[in-house]
Formats: structure tokens, C-alpha cells, sequence
């Protein structure tokens, strides 16, 4: 069982991951455990920006579409499915749906909520003002839509790129773990 979550900065998803792996008992794969584990590959320098999530500007988007068509970008693509056949696991980010999606066994989540929600959110969680919080979730959004652009065929927040969505701010984090259990249950119950 591998179960992908991308997520809107300030939606909770990286919580609710977090929350899902370990109900599940399975490893719980991020952005820094992900890059913990290729720093034990040969492939690491190759592959830095991709674990490093450097940031997307507009510029660089423009030729990272050109140099993509070209067939010049470098996705870890290899090295994420050998983690996802090694052992049953939670990956946040890094592109999994896209990696995974033909993964039998993979089941893809996108986490979202309401903008002003989230910003909300952001301003009482890292106690800073609302205007902050709002720059903070646009500049995450935006660099979160471009990395995924960047390494995947397709866009980041559209929902036929995912499974499952949910929105965060009509459901506690503790549903929002047991909607996804209960999904894949399904999910797997219609397959066998």
C-alpha cells in the first residue's frame, strides 16, 4: 500500500500524512526524509534540486518546459518506486502522484481548502500577522504548482490527477485519516 498526499500550503496535509502513516504503522516519506534516504544513493548531486525543492520561478519554468521537451530534466523517478516496492508507505509531495501513478497498489490523495482558510490558519499557527500569512501561503502555492509543473506532465492541483480530495476545512485532521483508511479499504475491496 502506498499512499501519495500532495497539499495547499496550509491545508494540513503534511499533518495529516503524518497522522495517516503512523495509524497505519507504515513509513512516512517528506521532503526531508526522502532527501535523508538519496543522500545514500550514488545519484544525490544529480538529483539535489528535485530533493531540495528549489524554488520555480517563471523564467526557469520557461525553460525547464523547453529543456523537458528536449527530454533533459531529471525526475528520481527510480529511485522513489524502489522506496514504494521496498516497503507499504505515505509519500507527501515530491511529485508521487505523478511517480506512482501506475503503481497498482498506489492510492493518491490532494489536500486543499479554502484560501482564506489557510491563510487563517497560517497567521495563528506561526503567530504572525494575516497579510504575512497571506504572502506566505500565495509565494508556497506558487512554488509548490511551478515543482510540480516542472517535473510532471501535468498540473499540481487539478483534481483528476488524484484519487481522493479533501477538504481540510470541513473535516478534522482525525476524519480526514480515517476518510483516506476508508477510501483504500475500498478501494482495494473492489479490485479483489
Amino acid at each position: 500500500m502506498i499512499i501519495t498526499i500532495g497539499r495547499e500550503f496550509g491545508s494540513y496535509g503534511h499533518v495529516i500524512g503524518r497522522e495517516l502513516a503512523q495509524k497505519l504503522g507504515v513509513k512516512y516519506y517528506d521532503k526531508e526524509s526522502l532527501a535523508e534516504e538519496a543522500r545514500k544513493s550514488e545519484n544525490y548531486e544529480e538529483l539535489r534540486d528535485f530533493y531540495e525543492e528549489q524554488p520555480v520561478n517563471s523564467l526557469l519554468y520557461v525553460i525547464a518546459t523547453d529543456s523537458r521537451a528536449q527530454g533533459q530534466r531529471k525526475v528520481p523517478s527510480e529511485f522513489i518506486r524502489n522506496l514504494a516496492e521496498k516497503e507499504d508507505c505515505v509519500i507527501v509531495g515530491r511529485c508521487g502522484n505523478f511517480i506512482l501513478k501506475d503503481h497498482p497498489d498506489m492510492t493518491s490523495v490532494f489536500i486543499h481548502a479554502p484560501k482564506e482558510y489557510r491563510i487563517d490558519k497560517t497567521a495563528a499557527d506561526r503567530k504572525i500577522s494575516t497579510e504575512k500569512a497571506r504572502r506566505l501561503v500565495e509565494k508556497e502555492d506558487k512554488a509548490r504548482e511551478g515543482f510540480h509543473t516542472y517535473y510532471a506532465d501535468e498540473r499540481w492541483n487539478e483534481a483528476d490527477g488524484y484519487q481522493l480530495t479533501i477538504d481540510s476545512s470541513v473535516i478534522s485532521i482525525e476524519d480526514a485519516v480515517e476518510l483516506i483508511i476508508d477510501f483504500v479499504n475500498k478501494k482495494q475491496n473492489s479490485i479483489n
